[in-house]
């Protein structure tokens, strides 16, 4: 039997497989609109018949899915959704077969969620289910394949266990090439994503890298200190944290990455005020000088919603900086376009921020990062009042394209340590360098430690690596070729209290 999926049956499957790592190809394919639908061949269905052979001897309940719906790609994958009847394609089991050999190389089962338990199975027994699944399918060996860490993955939806399995090359985890198993209430596996073949990928030879003990030293060179907010709300944390990627070249120790943490582009304000808005009016004829977008035009709705939380929020994390301030908000029936916060008091706009919902249809990028920076950089010193201190690029501007915008985060300084809780957010349009977003820092006044009583930064490293300690693993960094590289886990929790050299999380008594 052949014909094209449905758009609707195929988004339903795509969305439903949720444990599809992103290069799989189910994780891959979530439209149809520009799958070519060839013509069944003899060699085609051979491999379709041999593909899902092998499939049905490792998923016993295939047995119930009879009616069979082939998709043949331009890619090099075969999709085989099999439905219990030709009139309930609510429920199926989708096979990705290699087009070339027709192994099976992913799969997924889709059920109605009233069948759907919420008791997981036991874990252990899922890891041996899951185990015993990838010997069948891979022989003995797994091709390489051991549990990643102790095997369960961060991944929970309620009704499976999700068994996390790692390539080894050399003795060492190749990370890009991680296959997940979905093990559900009765056991059953209903899932498995696609690895990664890895024939043409050449990978660095062991014998090239620093010592450990060298690129631990190479570590401390990236802790820094930064000054936080804590939760009393009037005390500032001096922390040191790892300022990179998380990984460090294993050869020469520098982030494999080449991220500019700390950009050393500084913004020096001279607004002699910030823009104000008296009225809804003011607020929305401003956005349309700012941004360029008409709110005239279409169905617009506009609300106030003063005392509640923005909609559109880009930065908002330990203060609760909408509370006291008049909120606007505008929308249309495609979803929320416009938000903007003000200070009653003085008329003084806080943040804004315009999402253009057909930019993304019609607007092309035009600015480099470079030029996007240039006008973020000219307009944060127009605006920005003269005493706030210089302003540190922390991170480079990433450009979004589903908003067709550049979006840039500084940080003010104090005794040229960044407060990471002074946080200014600028968005700059891609394509004709408007300013479609921004949120102010806002300077909250508390108790600073002073720096010079804080601990070294060889001992702040060592201190991460007691708990933290450095990993070996291979990493792509370029088209076919693997490095190997220092890795450091649990990086966002990799924050040391620079006076005690303790681990210290936001909210936790627990500091070790």
């Amino acid at each position: 039997m052949m014909k094209k999926v449905t758009h609707a049956v195929f988004l339903l499957m795509a969305a439903s497989i949720a444990m599809s790592s992103s290069s799989g190809a189910l994780a891959r394919e979530n439209t149809l609109e520009k799958i070519k639908v060839e013509q069944m061949t003899p060699e085609i269905n051979k491999l379709v018949e041999k593909g899902v052979k092998k499939a049905a001897s490792l998923i016993p309940y295939l047995k119930d899915y009879p009616v069979r719906e082939v998709v043949v790609k331009d890619t090099p994958y075969l999709l085989v959704n099999n439905y219990k009847s030709k009139e309930n394609n609510a429920e199926f089991v989708t096979l990705v077969l290699d087009k070339n050999t027709g192994d099976l190389l992913e799969f997924g089962k889709q059920e109605l969620y009233s069948q759907k338990s919420q008791t997981l199975y036991p874990i252990d027994k899922s890891k041996e289910i899951a185990m015993s699944f990838m010997k069948k399918l891979y022989g003995e060996d797994m091709a390489g394949y051991q549990f990643d860490g102790d095997g369960v993955a961060k991944v929970f939806d309620g009704q499976t266990n999700t068994i996390q399995f790692v390539r080894m090359v050399n003795g060492v985890p190749f990370t890009d090439d991680i296959v997940q198993i979905q093990v559900d209430h009765e056991g059953q596996i209903t899932g498995k994503s696609l690895g990664k073949p890895i024939e043409k990928i050449s990978f660095a030879k062991l014998d090239q890298i620093l010592f450990k003990e060298k690129a631990e030293k190479q570590l401390s060179t990236y802790m820094k200190l930064r000054y936080s907010l804590d939760q009393d709300g009037k005390t500032y944390k001096l922390l040191y944290v790892p300022a990179f990627s998380g990984k460090l070249d294993a050869v020469s120790g520098k982030d494999s990455v080449n991220m500019p943490y700390h950009s050393k582009v500084n913004v020096k304000p001279k607004g002699a005020s910030q823009p104000v808005a008296q009225s809804r009016e003011e607020a929305q004829a401003y956005l349309t000088q700012r941004t360029g977008y008409d709110f005239a035009k279409g169905n617009v709705f506009f609300e106030d919603l003063t005392g509640e939380k923005p909609v559109i929020i880009q930065y908002f994390w330990k203060t609760r900086k909408w509370e006291g301030r008049t909120n606007y908000s505008w929308r249309t029936d495609d979803g929320w376009i416009g938000s903007m916060l003000i200070e009653p008091k003085t008329g003084s706009i806080v943040s804004y921020h315009v999402f253009d919902t057909s930019v993304s249809k019609t607007a092309t990028k035009k600015l480099t990062q470079e030029q996007a920076l240039q006008l973020a950089i000219n307009e944060l010193a127009a605006i920005t009042p003269a005493g706030t201190g210089e302003l540190l690029l922390l991170q480079p501007g990433e450009y979004d394209e589903s908003t067709n915008q550049y979006d840039f985060f500084f940080v003010r300084q104090e005794q040229e340590i960044p407060v990471e809780d002074g946080l200014t957010h600028i968005s700059i349009n891609g394509s004709n360098g408007k300013v479609m977003g921004i949120d102010l820092n806002e300077k909250v006044d508390g108790v600073m430690a002073d720096p010079k009583k804080a601990i070294s930064q060889e001992e702040a490293a060592a201190a991460l690596l007691k708990k933290y300690p450095l990993q070996l693993q291979y990493s792509l960094q370029e088209e076919g070729k693997a490095a190997l590289v220092y890795t450091l886990p649990m990086l966002f929790d990799a924050k040391i209290d620079a006076l005690t050299g303790e681990f210290y999380s936001y909210g936790s008594t627990d500091k070790k």
